[in-house]
């Protein structure tokens, strides 16, 4: 049997994490909508007269990167939480890092009916 020998010398893998590809989307989601909202606030800043279409660029492209690491970033703005929060299954939700810090917080139901005790 040598198939079987030579999967015995194989070096034990790393278990997967099944919740990877959930925080890679909602990285993602987050790097975009910080990326949008930087780059509307650079909007609201004077522009100066030695600006420049490749300043733009430039610009534009700090905006981007600034996004991906605020989003990579444990703390960022916490659109990735709430993302999270929402897209991953309820079997899985022991897999997220901050599942344990952070107790989820999600919406109570609220009845809309006053309490009326006349």
């Amino acid at each position: 049997m040598k198939v079987t020998a030579d999967l015995k010398n194989l070096p034990p893998q790393k278990p997967t994490n099944p919740v990877r590809p959930f925080e890679e989307i909602a990285e993602g989601m987050e790097a975009s909508f910080t990326s949008h909202m930087l780059a509307e606030m650079r909007k609201t800043a004077p522009k100066e007269e030695q600006d420049s279409t490749a300043m733009e660029y430039y610009n534009s492209l700090l905006d981007s990167e600034r996004a991906q690491l605020m989003a990579r970033s444990e703390t960022g703005l916490g659109v990735k939480k709430v993302i999270l929060d929402q897209i991953v299954p309820q079997h899985m939700k022991h897999y997220l890092k901050h599942a344990q810090a952070v107790p989820s917080q999600g919406l109570t139901k609220v009845s809309m009916k006053e309490n009326t005790n006349e």
